[in-house]
């Protein structure tokens, strides 16, 4: 049954802006204009194959969620989330063993949280900076760690609890659930840093009198986006 979504992947579309920035960068160093850098020229494709995995691989975006997915995984895997959503937004019941579950997954991540406080705000802030403050320290720089693991755990637990997991391939098969529900994210992904890569080595943004502020605000939300998109889609993206 074909899909009544006519709109063309978010991968393709970013694909053909790097396109067109190609072609346009391609006139823009024919004629003159400014300091446009061709991407077609040997040195533009030169620069290309040197940069492209490793401008992909520092995505702002890439590490987060892919942390992220290890602990959500775990989650959805355990049924905590589907569990959660018949009890508080449909009012339906659940089963005994599953509130008795909700409550060891809930004391879990309260356990997990107040940890975190104590270690962060509390006299043993050992994961505050050596200078004491939050800027550049360990909390700051493992924020995303923290929530994947305390989202994992309190899954985990409910998942044991429940009877959901019975041994640890369960969980790993949880953790790598997201990542084959949503790979064409990494898709998409890959071809949103493509295009403002090559959209900021030309140059046309400096020709265009764009500030390059909005360039990199623009970027790091193109590269959330489509992951939210994703998360509300019935027919594929």
């Amino acid at each position: 049954m074909k899909s009544k979504n006519r709109l063309p992947h978010a991968a393709t579309v970013f694909f053909w802006l790097t396109v067109v920035v190609a072609l346009f960068s391609w006139i823009g160093s024919i004629y003159g204009v400014g300091e446009v850098q061709s991407l077609l020229s040997p040195e533009g494709i030169r620069w290309e194959l040197r940069y492209a995995i490793g401008n992909f691989v520092q995505a702002p975006a890439l590490g987060i969620v892919m942390v992220l997915f290890l602990g959500l995984g775990i989650a959805v895997h355990s049924g905590i989330l589907d569990t959660l959503a018949r009890f508080v937004k449909k009012g339906k019941s659940i089963s005994h063993k599953e509130r008795r579950a909700l409550i060891l997954a809930g004391c879990t991540l309260f356990v997990y949280v107040l940890m975190i406080l104590c270690t962060t705000f509390a006299p043993w802030t050992i994961l505050r900076s050596v200078t004491g403050v939050l800027a550049n320290s360990p909390f700051q720089k493992g924020i995303y760690y923290l929530i994947s693991l305390g989202i994992g755990v309190s899954g985990m637990f409910f998942g044991y609890a429940s009877g959901r997991f019975r041994d640890d391939k369960d969980i790993i098969r949880g953790m790598s659930c997201l990542f084959s529900r949503f790979a064409d994210y990494f898709v998409v992904l890959f071809f949103i840093v493509q295009f403002f890569s090559s959209l900021m080595y030309t140059n046309l943004v400096e020709w265009a009198g764009i500030d390059s502020y909005i360039v990199v605000y623009a970027f790091h939300l193109c590269c959330y986006l489509p992951f939210v998109w994703m998360l509300n889609r019935k027919d594929g993206f």
